[in-house]
């Protein structure tokens, strides 16, 4: 496997204008873990290639929240597959992972679901969990809602488009696409084609429908029409936003459409296009203006076509067919506007494919299975036209490129703002909250993780420094575990395991207070001027580890008031604000760098370089097994004893 550290989300307003706090990124962290724990199932979920849930490209899971003066991050590790024994090794992983994470959210509905449906039995219902809970069957929604999928009816046209205000007459929006028709207590939804790879495995596309939504309601004299999903209806109770971290800023290119030349023009994707969206190039037809006459009057118009040509088949299609976005306008000179828009998949099979893929938009025909997804027809700004096209086409940074897009405004403000601040050599202060499933032992302890080779063997050590922590420390450690102490100014102390008792808050506090007591000693003197003090304990079946990290004076800080403010009878995500505070207020920064040492092992560690002096606390049976390795040589001298090792 190849491993990779990133940071997953922040506390920060996000490019989407949404904020997690850090009880609420705490929170989620701790329900997964206690979700894995009670499934026996491993930490993580699978990581995605933008979103796609039919493109696995490995497995991530959080290591911990980390805290600085500026913001809280979530930090995580992806793992990369790289034989094809780890690749089939992770694909069985999110196979059995999906089913669990399906059954477990669907089990609550779906007797009542399928009841309302008219299935006492469940009959071949499948249910899946996406915007809703839904149950899915061919033509499930489109026999139970003949209204809204019959072509040619009173509210469906001949595409089998529903009209918008005639389905919002009927229903409730949800969120974006989501209907709730109140009588029945279903949820209809938005066509699937509006999901990436035109599948049910991923969600809406949510940009694209709000921005739908937004105009119609706007835009009263406007007629919108929309396609629903003929396939799934859902259950209301269950329906919750789902949250694509992906942004998308659409284009704010010039609205003077009279300034683009007539002709196609075709735009090759670049690497990173292709990579992230499978998206290979895009087609752009503007055809020459033409003269209509409606009455008695005549307007000129000018009609536009683009087509996205992807590499890959889409996996909602059946044999292996491409699905392509397209769309259509048509632009009148004289009011200035947009007076007609629709947007549709044309799927080809794979010959066909072939075929349009080497041929251009304005020779390609309708060789296609053409799928009309939604349609305009009235007054339609341009602003709004080139805000739905961008949306639907979500992703393909194409579009707006072709037109004209100016950079975002946003993003070059705080690119510019950012280079006058110079990032810090190193972080002044930071904690880091990390979980894992399990308990510990009643008492204080410290606990060995890690290895120190000597000569041709491995021995478990604790690092507990130099000074008075380590004489401090010394007596609460497993005595057949090897001590060391760096001499460097730097404490890496080993995890400080304070185990759960009928007194846990009161050994909480005595221990932790005793320990600040021999750190300040230690700061005092000099012997310490950076640190990582890690602090582990249980609660509700989870095991915690807090470190403080950074500048000996600052972490001391810390460590005396955390008594006060942390409650070890209680879960992070209830004292986890408070400490936030508390940092930001002892060291408020801006760029700090990421102390990224020891997050893998959910502790903060400060990176030592160079050799360093180390003193060595060797039990007797570790002794005489060096001694017997030749990794030891001793020397007798006038005032004791004196030892040497090699390794």
């Amino acid at each position: 496997m190849r491993y990779e550290l990133a940071v997953f989300n922040t506390d920060q307003v996000n490019k989407k204008r949404i904020k997690f706090s850090a009880s609420a990124l705490m929170r989620s962290d701790e329900t997964h873990q206690r979700e894995a724990l009670l499934a026996q199932a491993p930490v993580g979920t699978p990581a995605h290639m933008q979103h796609d849930m039919h493109r696995v490209v490995g497995w991530s899971r959080q290591l911990g929240h980390y805290i600085d003066g500026e913001m809280v991050r979530v930090l995580g590790c992806i793992e990369y597959p790289e034989t094809e024994e780890e690749r089939a090794a992770l694909q069985d992983r999110v196979a059995r992972h999906r089913k669990r994470v399906n059954d477990d959210s669907t089990d609550p509905y779906r007797r009542e679901l399928a009841a309302k449906l008219g299935f006492s039995d469940g009959g071949d219902l499948i249910f899946i969990h996406m915007e809703s809970v839904f149950a899915k069957r061919e033509g499930l929604a489109a026999k139970q809602y003949p209204e809204f999928f019959t072509p040619n009816s009173a509210i469906v046209d001949k595409d089998g488009l529903v009209y918008f205000d005639e389905l919002l007459g009927r229903t409730t929006e949800l969120a974006p696409g989501v209907f709730h028709d109140k009588k029945r207590d279903l949820v209809l939804v938005a066509h699937r084609f509006f999901r990436r790879r035109l599948s049910h495995l991923n969600a809406l596309n949510t940009e694209f429908l709000t921005s739908f939504s937004g105009v119609a309601s706007g835009h009263p004299d406007l007629r919108a029409r929309l396609r629903l999903d003929p396939d799934i209806l859902g259950d209301p109770a269950s329906t919750k936003g789902l949250i694509e971290l992906e942004y998308w800023r659409g284009p704010k290119y010039d609205d003077d459409i009279n300034k683009i030349p007539n002709g196609v023009a075709e735009h090759k994707a670049d690497e990173q296009t292709r990579l992230f969206e499978g998206v290979d190039r895009t087609q752009v037809w503007w055809k020459a203006p033409e003269t209509r006459t409606v009455g008695s009057t005549s307007a000129e118009y000018r009609t536009f076509e683009v087509e996205e040509l992807i590499e890959d088949p889409s996996s909602g299609l059946a044999s292996q067919q491409y699905g392509c976005r397209y769309a259509h306008a048509e632009y009148s000179a004289d009011a200035a506007a947009i007076t007609h828009f629709d947007g549709a998949i044309r799927a080809y099979e794979g010959t066909q494919y072939l075929a349009r893929f080497e041929t251009s938009i304005d020779r390609a025909g309708k060789q296609s299975d053409y799928s009309k997804l939604f349609r305009f027809d009235g007054v339609l700004p341009v602003s709004d036209w080139k805000r739905l096209l961008g949306d639907y086409y979500r992703g393909n940074n194409l579009i707006p490129e072709y037109l004209g897009a100016l950079a975002d405004a946003e993003d070059t403000r705080s690119a510019a703002a950012s280079t006058g601040v110079k990032e810090l050599a190193k972080a002044p202060l930071a904690a880091f909250i990390s979980l894992f499933p399990g308990g510990l032992s009643d008492g204080a302890t410290l606990y060995s993780e890690q290895l120190q080779q000597i000569g041709n063997k491995n021995f478990p050590f604790v690092e507990v420094g130099v000074g008075e922590v380590a004489t401090h420390l010394n007596a609460k450690r497993n005595p057949d575990v090897m001590a060391i102490g760096f001499r460097d100014d730097i404490l890496n102390l080993s995890r400080f395991g304070i185990g759960r008792s009928r007194k846990t808050a009161v050994s909480f506090t005595d221990e932790l207070s005793a320990l600040a007591v021999a750190l300040s000693k230690d700061v005092e003197s000099g012997i310490v001027r950076r640190a990582a003090i890690p602090i582990m304990w249980d609660c509700e079946g989870l095991v915690i580890t807090l470190t403080i990290a950074g500048d000996a004076s600052l972490v001391l800080s810390i460590l005396q008031q955390l008594p006060a403010l942390v409650d070890p009878d209680c879960m992070p995500s209830e004292w986890i604000e408070s400490l936030v505070t508390l940092i930001q207020r002892e060291a408020p920064l801006e760029r700090a760098p990421v102390i990224w040492e020891g997050v893998e092992r959910g502790v903060l560690a400060i990176e030592r370089h160079g050799i360093i002096e180390a003193e060595f606390t060797l039990s007797d049976p570790i002794k005489d097994a060096l001694i017997s390795s030749g990794a030891l040589r001793t020397t007798v001298e006038q005032n004791g004893q004196d030892a040497e090792l090699d390794g």
